[in-house]
């Protein structure tokens, strides 16, 4: 690891009281018996210091029984509240991937799959709202008017009402008729007023991430449709235009992946599944030189010599008492899991890699 980060940590390690012992807890989210293979979790943080998360799940993909239900965290007990529905069953055919977001005014919006027909070919993209903090939901309505769209990761602010959407294409899968694009998003008191659309130039990346970087660009990480790597671009216009995609060095079993900024040490951190095969292990990377490589500091789930067990679909938050937050789908969807550590646990992790996967 370079020198002068490692440094760095040891004066945050001997300097702040506050970090002085590393905490890293999982709880499991509550889910409703009856309605297996939870998936496309997504979480934001209430005003009081809660975590609210949403997700879908039904007995399968596209399944006509799915729906779109919600869970809080609170931050006093450790605890899931029961679940509760934002998006019924009879809304469309079926519903896929929740991504959520707190705007400026405070209002809670919520992107997802709406499936018309079909499977996530047949998918265009809605969003409902929330005025009082997840407790009630307004009507549906279209944001992407296309079909075989979907959202997964969260946007990031790019200026005063306005954010960046990462979105993607899924439209005949096998036909490789898929890709990512982006979308920035001025809005005002729950109105969209404008969104203007960027696509990435490279039909292999899909279910992409955006960070925005202390240098001013714009880091965009995805899935790899060919199995290989997690791949990369760069934007320098906040989102207007897009790089060449090139490839990272970390391995991704065509698998989605999640990540945000950690701006104590000016780093980019990563959960993925460190495997060109599987999803399993699901592992932490982080990147102190704005994406260009990558160092593996932790697994957090391994099930050894297992192809079927996956630990997928990671969504990653970072709350304001400083804590970091993911979630994912746990042990083939059997439920989703929440993880939750400080700083001082991903530093130790830095210096220490906690590595169960060779």
């Amino acid at each position: 690891m370079n020198r002068i980060i490692a440094t760095f940590i040891t004066l945050l390690l001997t300097a702040a009281p506050v970090w002085s012992k590393p905490l890293f807890e999982t709880y499991q989210v509550f889910t409703p018996e009856g309605y297996m293979k939870p998936h496309g979790a997504s979480m934001v943080e209430l005003k009081n210091g809660n975590i609210l998360a949403t997700w879908f799940a039904g007995k399968e993909e596209g399944h006509a029984e799915a729906k779109i239900i919600s869970s809080v965290w609170d931050r006093a007990t450790g605890k899931w509240s029961a679940s509760s529905n934002v998006v019924p069953a009879d809304y469309s055919k079926s519903v896929g991937n929740t991504c959520l977001f707190r705007d400026d005014d405070g209002i809670i919006w919520m992107f997802f799959a709406s499936v018309k027909f079909g499977g996530w070919s047949g998918a265009m993209i809605d969003y409902v709202q929330s005025h009082d903090e997840g407790k009630t939901w307004t009507e549906g309505k279209n944001l992407v008017l296309a079909l075989g769209n979907l959202p997964r990761n969260p946007p990031i602010k790019t200026g005063d009402h306005k954010i960046l959407l990462p979105l993607f294409v899924d439209f005949m899968y096998e036909l490789n008729l898929v890709g990512s694009y982006t979308a920035i998003i001025e809005y005002k008191n729950g109105k969209i007023l404008s969104k203007t659309y960027a696509e990435l130039d490279n039909h292999n990346a899909i279910q992409p991430a955006v960070v925005k970087l202390k240098d001013g660009r714009i880091l965009l990480l995805a899935r790899d449709k060919s199995g290989r790597f997690v791949r990369r671009s760069y934007s320098n216009n906040n989102g207007k235009t897009w790089g060449s995609v090139d490839l990272t060095e970390l391995p991704n079993p065509d698998s989605a992946l999640a990540a945000i900024i950690v701006e104590e040490l000016d780093a980019v951190l990563v959960a993925y599944n460190h495997s060109h095969l599987k999803r399993n292990p699901l592992s932490l990377a982080i990147s102190t030189d704005y994406g260009q490589s990558f160092s593996r500091v932790a697994d957090l789930e391994f099930k050894p010599g297992n192809l079927d067990t996956s630990f997928s679909y990671p969504a990653i938050l970072r709350s304001s008492d400083g804590f970091i937050h993911l979630l994912w789908s746990h042990d083939n969807r059997k439920t989703i899991k929440h993880a939750r550590f400080n700083l001082q646990w991903l530093m130790e992790v830095i210096k220490n890699p906690k590595i169960m996967y060779k």
